[in-house]
């Protein structure tokens, strides 16, 4: 299905985001030892929780954009390092929120950070949001408006583009299973 650029692509991205991204928040932390919550074990076990929750969705949209979508997330507006999608993706983690996979990163390392309890690795999930936001309004969505315009426009009428719906209709939960 990949090639094996393709698969060496995701094999270093997979490493930077469970390795290169804590270790960088980490040694952060040590530099500058500003905390901004109180200190308390519970931190640890809410970012650890927040860590677990945002790899799952990382990991899951990313299945589902090879599965469903017959490509990858490899790809940065003109940037192409693997086959993109060739089908829109809006079942699965896609039926929660349109950017689940940016919405997974950034709870990866929001969790780390609160764990740290470090005010100054917060630099690192802040940065995430920012560049995921523009990332999505100005490449991944006139891109797939362009190339899905009816399936996209029903689409990004139904589904938010970061924040999950919190109680979700019956639609939107068979969908995210399917």
């Amino acid at each position: 299905m990949f090639s094996f650029r393709e698969k060496a692509i995701y094999a270093v991205g997979f490493f930077a985001f469970i390795f290169v991204g804590p270790t960088v928040m980490y040694l952060i932390s040590i530099a500058v030892p500003a905390t901004f919550l109180a200190q308390s074990s519970t931190n640890v076990y809410l970012g650890s929780l927040s860590s677990a929750v945002g790899l799952f969705f990382a990991i899951w949209s990313n299945v589902a954009l090879v599965k469903k979508g017959e490509g990858g997330a490899g790809n940065l507006g003109k940037v192409k390092m693997m086959k993109e999608t060739t089908h829109l993706v809006t079942t699965g983690p896609y039926a929660v929120c349109r950017n689940p996979m940016h919405v997974g990163v950034f709870l990866y390392y929001m969790g780390f950070a609160c764990s740290l309890n470090s005010l100054a690795s917060l630099v690192v999930p802040v940065a995430i949001l920012c560049f995921a936001w523009f990332a999505a309004v100005f490449l991944d969505e006139p891109r797939l408006e362009k190339e899905f315009p009816e399936e996209w426009a029903d689409y990004k009428s139904r589904v938010p583009r970061f924040f999950p719906r919190v109680w979700p209709r019956k639609a939107w939960l068979r969908s995210a299973f399917s």
